[in-house]
């Protein structure tokens, strides 16, 4: 059993992840895809996607790439990001996160993601990137 299927649907019922709507749309083999609305919980004041849900939902991306990989008594833990900005999404847009683990080591993760917003008529533009790095600890 993969540290996956332990925490798939404790981390999706999480209070944030619920009120981002968040969908994961496949975790496997180090990648993941995952999907939430721009609404009114995840949209900053001037109507756009506010950062903060951004970073932490790039976060959330690389966690599941990474325990796609590990065993259920592995957790990986987030010890530095990056994320860069680089245009707005806008309320009525999804956002899709797709991220992969660059290499899982013994002890650490490095993780890369990307975020797209799609329009309504499935049109995809890059409006973020980002890495992480997971320290990779024992549970048991």
């Amino acid at each position: 059993m993969s540290r996956l299927d332990v925490v798939r649907d404790d981390v999706l019922a999480h209070p944030l992840h619920r009120a981002c709507e968040l969908e994961l749309l496949h975790a496997a083999e180090g990648t993941s895809e995952l999907r939430f609305q721009v609404n009114d919980f995840t949209a900053n004041p001037l109507g756009t996607l506010h950062g903060g849900i951004l970073y932490a939902l790039m976060d959330v991306s690389c966690f599941f790439a990474a325990a796609s990989l590990l065993s259920e008594d592995q957790a990986p833990v987030t010890v530095e990001t990056h994320s860069s900005v680089l245009r707005a999404a806008t309320k009525n847009e999804s956002v899709l996160l797709r991220a992969r683990a660059d290499r899982i080591g013994r002890t650490l993760a490095a993780m890369r993601t990307e975020a797209f917003a799609v329009n309504e008529a499935g049109e995809e533009r890059l409006i973020a990137t980002g890495s992480v790095t997971k320290s990779i600890l024992k549970t048991a």
